[in-house]
């Protein structure tokens, strides 16, 4: 038994007195920007966004964007409240827009900031549907999302006008 214990004595004396060796190469490669999340609270945000918006819940927009927030729709730029307009368009002519499926959704968080002093984009693809009694079309909708103090302050959406033009008609 003595043997056993002077011989754990020993390797842990041993173990103890090695000298540490400090990793110092850095995980991020030196030409890195900035990382990527796939949960964060942005992200929680910009679910809530996409929910508020297909509910035309004009209290939560006003609740998560900023008073001067800027919503490029196809590169038209509006408020949000003019945004929100266009939801009760859709609603007077019958159409019903449904958040059908989220297919990508990202947060980019750079380590300095850009021109327009943001440093936290959400990026997101989904899939909306918009139904006019039987006819119903799906498109895929690209949307990024810049923060500034926890809330969007800029959102730019893109997709194919197309198919919900024709509903309107």
């Amino acid at each position: 038994m003595k043997k056993i214990i002077f011989s754990l004595f020993v390797i842990t004396f041993i173990v103890a007195c090695q000298p540490k060796v400090e990793n110092t190469a850095s995980p991020i490669p030196a030409e890195a920007f900035g990382y990527t999340l796939n949960s964060s609270e942005n992200i929680n945000t910009v679910k809530k966004a996409l929910d508020a918006g297909v509910a035309s819940d004009s209290a939560v927009f006003v609740q998560i964007y900023a008073d001067s927030a800027a919503i490029y729709d196809n590169m038209n730029k509006q408020t949000i409240f003019d945004n929100m307009k266009m939801a009760a368009l859709f609603k007077s002519k019958g159409i019903t827009m449904k958040l059908e499926k989220i297919n990508d959704i990202w947060e980019t968080v750079s380590f300095k900031p850009d021109s327009r002093q943001f440093t936290d984009y959400v990026n997101v693809y989904f899939d909306a549907s918009f139904t006019k009694g039987t006819q119903k079309n799906t498109i895929r909708v690209n949307a990024v999302f810049g923060f500034k103090d926890g809330k969007i302050v800029t959102e730019w959406d893109t997709y194919d006008s197309a198919p919900i033009l024709e509903l309107m008609k």
